[in-house]
């Protein structure tokens, strides 16, 4: 009998090499994985891709629906850090940029009423960097004060995490209006960690951990979508005068 124990056999050899050949990664492969991990590296991660697309800076707004996957991406540990590293870049972009800085605040304050608790309390860490946006300024050609958007924007989301118990409650009102549209059930959010982190009390790093509230409160978010046509001003984001 010819087995690849045989060493009897002519083709014992040659079936060894074909089972060891099976099971070791080629040189396309490896090329491959090489490949993929640099486009990763130069364009991000489909999640880093979707803020992006979010906080752009184009003349229109993210859609609801992009904005309420962003904020259930606030209750993934892994998830979270991306999303919020990424959304404060965008709010601290310069002020030529006033379109990404705008949509990243917009962003806030879609996590603040949709994300996780976690999220609101790191955005009352930022509470100063918040308040220099109250002084934002960009005029472009023409005396077009585009800088107005980004104040009262900002003015809002500080007015929101000063009052603890209007926070509260708006939460609340969203996952009610989340709930309406069918959400997340009770048996998702199982295997989380309790008393506050994910995995044991504390959290861990500054973008890790999220408390039981954070679990009960996971959910599809379907918010509705601020201003018409995908913005502010009518027909999107600096309609009159943003280009």
């Amino acid at each position: 009998l010819c087995t690849p124990h045989n060493t009897a056999c002519p083709n014992s050899s040659s079936r060894k090499g074909y089972f060891a050949t099976r099971n070791t990664p080629t040189m396309l492969d490896m090329a491959k994985r090489v490949a993929k991990e640099a486009m990763v590296k130069a364009t991000g991660t489909e999640l880093e891709k979707k803020i992006a697309e979010a906080c752009s800076n184009k003349p229109w707004g993210a859609s609801s629906t992009m904005l309420a996957e962003l904020a259930q991406h606030t209750y993934d540990y892994q998830d979270y850090p991306v999303v919020m590293s990424n959304m404060w870049k965008r709010i601290h972009s310069k002020s030529t940029e006033w379109r990404v800085v705008y949509k990243g605040l917009n962003l806030l304050e879609h996590i603040l009423l949709n994300g996780s608790e976690r999220a609101v309390e790191d955005a009352r860490d930022h509470l100063f960097q918040i308040r220099t946006l109250c002084d934002f300024q960009h005029v472009e050609s023409g005396g077009v004060d585009q800088g107005i958007n980004v104040r009262e924007k900002s003015r809002k989301i500080i007015d929101l995490l000063n009052d603890r118990e209007r926070l509260k409650e708006e939460r609340e009102k969203a996952r009610a209006n989340r709930g309406k549209f069918g959400g997340v059930s009770s048996h998702s959010t199982q295997g989380f960690g309790s008393s506050g982190g994910f995995g044991g009390a504390g959290g861990g790093s500054k973008y890790g951990g999220f408390s039981s509230d954070d679990m009960r409160r996971q959910q599809r978010s379907a918010a509705p979508h601020y201003g018409s046509g995908g913005g502010y001003g009518g027909g999107g984001i600096g309609a009159g005068g943003g280009g």
